[in-house]
């Protein structure tokens, strides 16, 4: 895991204000990026900015610049801050004061930002980001995203990916039994096989062409054989409604 720290500066002056103000701030950060990219698929604050000095600048030392210089400097030496934020800072603060020909007077916040960077390749990480993302954007539906993101997951996990899911498959008896009694093969007249026109295997989202072989499970839903052996061999439930097989 790579750490930096960075800085933000805002600064900007007061016309008529008699009295300058530095004010320096702390938060935290985690961003968890691809392997290969550098969009991130976690980004949030972990410590929430907290002030760390609010330091009020008397107008005349803004009047002398080496009074000035020294005496942020003086002020911020407390802080151990690498030598490039300390002249940034101090930069900044002289500049605005020497461009203030009325007063000298300014504001500046200085953020500092802990950042810590995690880079993955864990394919289960980017793709709960990238269901969650489509949830936050209304493609699916959001009623329970945990529910969801597992169930997600598991789909996957049927057809090859790695899962740390304790959840065992159907048993091989359990599955020859279905395939004995649920299989069967679709013909032309879709509708005199329990199902309409038009209908689609859940799975593949493909609809039945007549000589496909099929399973209807005790639930009543059908699959595609090539489709839904594959997942029974790792889960013991209709891949849709969650049926328990040794229940139906």
């Amino acid at each position: 895991m790579a750490t930096s720290v960075n800085l933000n500066l805002i600064g900007y002056n007061y016309p008529v204000f008699p009295m300058s103000t530095l004010q320096v701030i702390y938060s935290e950060r985690y961003q968890k990026l691809r392997y290969d990219s550098l969009v991130p698929l976690e980004d949030y604050v972990t410590t929430l900015p907290t002030s760390l000095l609010l330091l009020q600048i008397p107008h005349q030392f803004l009047l002398y610049p080496p009074s000035h210089h020294a005496y942020l400097t003086s002020a911020l030496s407390h802080l151990n801050l690498p030598p490039q934020f300390l002249h940034q800072i101090i930069s900044l603060a002289l500049n605005l004061a020497a461009n203030n020909s009325f007063s000298g007077s300014y504001f500046i916040v200085a953020g500092l930002e802990y950042l810590r960077v995690e880079q993955t390749n864990d394919d289960d990480d980017i793709l709960r980001v990238e269901f969650r993302d489509m949830v936050n954007a209304g493609v699916a539906p959001s009623d329970d995203i945990d529910y969801l993101l597992n169930d997600f997951m598991n789909l996957l996990n049927g057809f090859g990916w790695e899962s740390e899911s304790t959840e065992e498959g159907a048993s091989t008896s359990a599955i020859d039994e279905l395939v004995k009694n649920g299989g069967f093969v679709a013909s032309s007249g879709q509708e005199r096989q329990g199902f309409d026109v038009g209908f689609t295997c859940s799975v593949c989202l493909e609809e039945p062409q007549a000589g496909d072989k099929l399973i209807r499970m005790n639930c009543s839903h059908i699959y595609h054989q090539s489709c839904l052996l594959p997942w029974l061999q790792k889960h013991n439930t209709c891949p849709y409604c969650r049926c328990k097989l040794d229940e139906q």
